[in-house]
Order: structure tokens, then sequence, then C-alpha cells
């Protein structure tokens, strides 16, 4: 299990309008894309690129999102409980800027071009503060 890092946890707007919903970044505690600071992830992340496994989100801290959802597709944010944990996956973990942000994800092996990441769960956990982890398949 790799600790990839506890924080506010959202993505890039593109993620939203390509219905690819493949990526992720953490923020310090102030709001993501407000004044916070994005997260750096760790060099054993980093190191982890390529391997096939699961993001694995803790919920530390709960609030109410401000994120209005996927309007079209009928998304919206639903605040999880304390201790809950939600498992994304599986997919190989990769690492990519888009703009500014560095983001982590996961790639699927079937192909498919939208929902890498379960889109239900990410509403779940925007804005939520968070401990994501990444464990490789080979490594359970």
């Amino acid at each position: 299990m790799i600790e990839l890092g506890t924080g506010q946890l959202s993505w890039h707007g593109s993620e939203r309008r390509s219905d690819r919903y493949g990526t992720v970044a953490l923020w310090d505690d102030a709001t993501p894309g407000g004044n916070g600071e994005q997260l750096t992830w760790p060099q054993e992340a980093l190191a982890a690129a390529g391997k096939t496994g699961y993001l694995i989100a803790h919920i530390i801290e709960t609030r109410q999102s401000d994120h209005i959802g996927d309007l079209f597709r009928g998304f919206k944010p639903v605040t999880p409980e304390v201790d809950e944990v939600i498992e994304m996956g599986p997919g190989v973990l990769f690492f990519e800027q888009i703009d500014d942000l560095v983001c982590a994800g996961l790639r699927p092996d079937d192909g498919r071009t939208d929902d890498w990441l379960d889109p239900h769960d990410l509403y779940r956990l925007h804005q939520q503060t968070v401990r994501l982890e990444f464990a490789a398949e080979d490594d359970q």
C-alpha cells in the first residue's frame, strides 16, 4: 500500500466535460481550486506508475461539496460518512499534468474512454478530506 497523501480531493474540470473521469488531485485544507495549494505526489507513488491496482480513499473529514455536479448525466455530490472507505479501480496507475495540476489516475484495461473512475464515487469524494492510497494488485 502506497500513501499518496491526505487532503481535499477534487479533479480538473476537463474530466467532467470529457466524461473521462479518470484523474484526481489533492489540495491542502483550503478550498480546492481556491486559495489552497495542490499537494505533490510522493516519489514512491510516482515510481508505482504503470502498475495495476486500486485507489483507496479513507474519509477523514466531511463537508458539503460546493460542486453543482454533472447535470447532463444526473450526478450530484453526496456527503459520505467519516471513516468510510471508497475503493476506485482497478486500473493502471498514471500521473499526468492538466494545465497547472499534476493528477493521479487509473487507466482501465478494457479500452473504454469514459468513466475510468466511477463518477458516483467521485461525487461522494469531492472536497472531502481523504487519505488517498494506491494498492497494487501484486501487493494484495
